[in-house]
């Protein structure tokens, strides 16, 4: 698909995942507006794409931090008056269990990026994207937010909420011509998921995707108005068990559970 003009905005796209949704929209066309914390990774991100001067630009900011995304809602309608493509990318995960100390305020942190992130860009964009229906809100979810990940509950959590909300909120827009749409990647090997036990393994490495392919699904989600997209497609296919045959889907987790953290 070709998206030449199209204004899209990309969060956490400072590395991995975010970064190559960028490059590759930028490719294709677009006017990459690139949104993360670290604003040094952003100026070189846009640099390699085009620079400014191809109308691209940047916007430091910590998605869990409401003021910080109507200041970016600021600068998009400034700079470009008009947003047709929102990717809800940026997120982390903390390992860890509740009975750790911090247990709940990790929750909390990983909620406000994870879950929250998403809400208040969407809210903040959502006049936006009306005037420029059709347009696209593509939430970066995971399998995790599926198939629980034991070792990860709060990642977990996030995104089983980032899920939830998303495909209800379809619901919602669809018929105003705001296509909401869910990417759910399984681990995929990135800065802040480096997957080291997954690579390691020699009958799991396979199961790895790549930040290409998480961008290749947001691209097809976009150009087909996809409501869910499972990287690699056949993940999809684990939820049948989880449906179907409980206890045996759960007797696969523990064992898969103890080489694998995130997603």
């Amino acid at each position: 698909m070709e998206f030449t003009g199209k204004v899209c905005v990309v969060t956490g796209a400072s590395s991995g995942i975010g970064r190559q949704i960028a490059v590759d929209l930028a490719a294709r066309g677009a006017r990459v507006c690139a949104v993360a914390r670290r604003e040094e990774r952003l100026e070189a991100l846009v640099g390699s794409i085009g620079g400014t001067e191809a109308g691209h630009s940047w916007f430091a900011a910590d998605v869990s931090d409401r003021a910080a995304v109507d200041a970016l809602v600021d600068h998009v309608r400034a700079t470009y008056g008009r947003i047709d493509v929102l990717v809800n990318n940026a997120g982390f995960s903390r390992p860890g269990d509740l009975s750790d100390e911090r247990s709940v305020e990790v929750i909390h942190e990983v909620m406000a990026t994870n879950f929250f992130g998403p809400v208040y860009c969407t809210k903040a964009f959502l006049g936006l994207l009306l005037d420029a229906a059709p347009s696209h809100v593509i939430n970066v979810a995971s399998v995790a937010g599926r198939l629980a990940v034991g070792g990860s509950s709060a990642y977990s959590a996030s995104k089983f909420a980032l899920v939830g909300w998303s495909e209800a909120l379809n619901l919602e827009f669809e018929d105003r011509g705001v296509h909401i749409g869910l990417v759910e990647p399984g681990p995929v090997p990135t800065e802040g998921f480096p997957q080291e036990a997954l690579k390691e393994d020699r009958y799991l490495r396979w199961t790895l995707a790549s930040p290409e392919d998480v961008s290749a699904a947001v691209m097809s989600s976009i150009g087909r108005s996809k409501v869910q997209r499972t990287v690699p497609r056949w993940y999809y296919l684990l939820q049948i068990p989880r449906l179907l045959t409980p206890p045996l889907f759960r007797a696969a987790q523990k064992r898969i559970v103890k080489g694998r953290v995130g997603g």
